[in-house]
């Protein structure tokens, strides 16, 4: 039965638990309801015959004459008292006097109050003087509950008996109809109330099924599967769960194999270097062994940069990938400026109009300006001028709006931080490919590089919820801005100290 259960599905054991759960309360509401009118249907006709009895006396203390001198005779009392009374459809009354019956009740009901059975019963039920017994007796197709009173008059010898008898039979059958019908409105509801579940749980259990079939299909090669997904309850919110873990995975796995492509597309031109050189060599040449090293530890420390710089695109997607701090965006400013002037001969400046204090990563920032400033090296001449520039962004500037066209998210105001040169510019066609991956343009083609330092500039500012772009002319120059989203940030101008902001505001350097 275990084996059998466990191959029930979600849906089959969810119905089964609810129906199981529906009929036993039914159950249980049944039981204890009729569990109590069966007993009040008890207590009823216990009180009921005690009245009975209770009557007869009270009669027979009034006396014939209503003037409280007592019956002496029996005969008189039980005659008087069968004529004034009126029994129900269920009760029925008898009188015997010396174990005869002489009155009994008027009225048409199922059963003989006077039948030989209950004659046997009252002729062998003992019955203590002044005393009643209460006793049962199964006779025409019913059962009779039957009390047996003695009765005590002064001044009568005889012995006489009044007998009352109720057809709890009947009465008990009345109780088990209503059972019955109970029983079967019960099941015509568990029926019903379980088709109504078998639906609702087929709504609510379909994209657990999708999920399945979902599960089923995906492979590392095809992770484009994802679940429907409609309405707003748990097990929706799981297949949305789903789909965004899908939606990581295959983010991931693509990474993976750009990661792969790349190297292996990038590391296919300095291999064959090293492999061509190594097949020429001629060893005993010392002149062309040292040539040849020193062109092979190029081409390694090639190798070296790249996978640097594969490994850093790969790590920008990891959450762990920015160390964000609380920063003074003129500290910031500075730093970046004093690792920039040993990057070549050029008229450095800084523009830090941005003050305040914002979380950030610094060490980050630092790394995508000072490859921002590097590509600036690349493309201009010695001692043209390159600046660094810092300014807040609010909603009403233009660039507030280019920012978030551009990806960043949606913020009151970012830092901007650009670097701007005089260089060669970039064609308007050619702006964009510059931050993909091995994008270069066309005029960069004799520099040397890897094609990644945009892109891993891009990659610094995305992480941070911000974006980059760029303004160039060709012939005239480019101007790379990054928008990073100012969280947490709060101007405080008592922040930097009065020779420092003057480096901050004005600093001009030849390198």
């Amino acid at each position: 039965m275990n084996e059998a259960y466990r191959g029930w599905t979600v849906r089959r054991r969810l119905l089964a638990l609810m129906v199981g759960m529906m009929a036993l309360g039914i159950a249980l509401t049944g039981v204890l309801s009729f569990a109590l009118q069966f007993r009040s249907l008890d207590e009823r006709v216990q009180a009921d015959l005690e009245q009975e009895v209770q009557e007869v006396q009270a009669f027979a203390q009034s006396g014939p004459l209503r003037d409280g001198e007592p019956y002496t005779d029996a005969e008189a009392l039980l005659f008087a008292f069968l004529r004034s009374s009126i029994a129900s459809s269920n009760e029925a009354f008898l009188a015997l006097v010396d174990g005869e019956p002489l009155f009994q009740s008027t009225g048409e009901r199922d059963f003989d109050v006077a039948h030989d059975d209950v004659l046997a019963l009252v002729g062998r039920t003992d019955v203590p003087p002044g005393r009643a017994v209460i006793d049962t007796v199964d006779t025409q197709g019913t059962t009779l509950t039957v009390m047996m009173a003695d009765v005590q008059l002064p001044e009568e010898e005889r012995r006489a008996t009044f007998v009352v008898a109720i057809d709890t039979g009947t009465l008990t059958g009345q109780v088990w109809r209503r059972v019955w019908t109970y029983a079967g409105v019960g099941l015509a509801s568990l029926v019903l109330a379980g088709a109504l579940a078998h639906v609702v749980l087929g709504r609510l259990l379909r994209p657990l099924r999708e999920l399945q079939e979902a599960t089923a299909h995906i492979t590392t090669e095809d992770l484009s599967r994802r679940v429907e997904v409609s309405g707003e309850t748990d097990i929706t919110d799981l297949a949305l769960r789903f789909n965004g873990m899908l939606d990581r995975i295959e983010e991931g796995v693509q990474m993976q194999r750009q990661f792969l492509d790349d190297a292996a597309h990038e590391l296919r031109t300095p291999l064959t270097i090293l492999r061509g050189n190594a097949e020429l060599l001629r060893a005993d040449d010392p002149e062309d062994v040292r040539a040849t090293r020193t062109l092979m530890l190029d081409e390694v420390d090639r190798m070296q940069r790249l996978v640097d710089d594969l490994l850093m695109l790969a790590r920008a997607q990891r959450q762990d990938f920015l160390r964000p701090v609380d920063a003074d965006v003129t500290e910031l400013a500075v730093e970046c400026m004093e690792r920039l002037t040993a990057l070549g001969e050029r008229q450095w400046r800084l523009a830090a109009h941005a003050e305040g204090r914002m979380t950030l990563d610094r060490h980050r920032l630092i790394q995508a300006v000072v490859q921002l400033a590097a590509n600036a090296v690349k493309f201009s001449e010695p001692g043209s001028i390159v600046e660094l520039a810092t300014e807040w962004v609010g909603e009403e500037d233009p660039q507030h709006a280019r920012a978030v066209e551009g990806g960043a998210r949606r913020a009151p105001r970012y830092l901007a931080l650009s670097v701007s040169d005089h260089g060669t510019g970039i064609p308007e066609s050619e702006q964009e490919r510059v931050f993909e991956r091995f994008g270069r343009a066309e005029a960069a083609s004799s520099i040397e590089g890897s094609g990644l330092g945009l892109a891993i500039v891009s990659a610094i500012a995305e992480a941070h919820g911000g974006a980059v772009g760029v303004d160039s002319v060709d012939g005239l120059g480019s101007r790379f801005t990054m928008w990073i989203p100012a969280t947490g940030a709060r101007e405080e101008d008592g922040q930097v100290g009065p020779a420092e902001r003057n480096r901050a505001g004005s600093l001009t350097t030849g390198g």
